[in-house]
C-alpha cells in the first residue's frame, strides 16, 4: 500500500488510532487509513474488495466515494498535524475498528490478529484479503 504520512504525521495518526482502539497501530490501522486515502489510486478503485479481486464501482457510487474520502483526507491532514478534534475522533473511532476487526484486504488486521484477540474464527468463504 502506498504511504501517505511521512514518519511524524505517521506516529500521530497511529497514536490517535490506538487512543480510540488499544493495538490498532500494531494491526495494520495506519495502512488502513493510507489504502482509504489511495483507493482511488488504482484501476478499479480498492474501495469493496471480492473473492476474486476489487469490484467496480458505478459513476455515482465513484463520485461518492471521492467525496467520502476527501471529507476523510481533511481529518487525518489534521490528526496528523495534531490538530485533531472531538468529531475527528468519531472518524478514528471507526476506521481503528474496521482497521482491527475487519478483512485483511484492506490493510489492517494483519495476520488476522483482530480475530484472535475476539476469538473470531478464519472465515470458510474465499477471504477477500488475496486482491492484494
Amino acid at each position: 500500500m502506498t504511504q501517505v504520512f511521512g514518519a511524524e504525521e505517521r506516529e500521530r495518526v497511529a497514536a490517535a488510532l490506538d487512543e480510540q482502539v488499544p493495538g490498532a497501530s500494531d494491526l495494520g490501522a495506519v495502512a488502513y487509513v493510507e489504502g482509504l486515502l489511495t483507493a482511488f489510486d488504482h484501476d478499479p478503485p480498492r474501495v469493496w474488495a471480492g473473492p476474486d479481486g476489487w469490484l467496480d464501482l458505478g459513476p455515482w457510487e465513484a463520485q461518492a466515494w471521492r467525496e467520502r474520502i476527501d471529507e476523510v483526507r481533511a481529518v487525518y491532514e489534521r490528526v496528523a498535524a495534531g490538530a485533531g478534534s472531538a468529531d475527528d475522533a468519531r472518524v478514528l473511532h471507526t476506521h481503528a475498528i474496521e482497521a482491527t476487526y475487519g478483512d485483511p484486504a484492506y490493510g489492517g488486521n494483519q495476520a488476522s490478529g483482530g480475530w484472535q484477540r475476539i476469538a473470531f474464527p478464519e472465515p470458510l468463504f474465499p477471504p477477500s484479503r488475496s486482491t492484494g
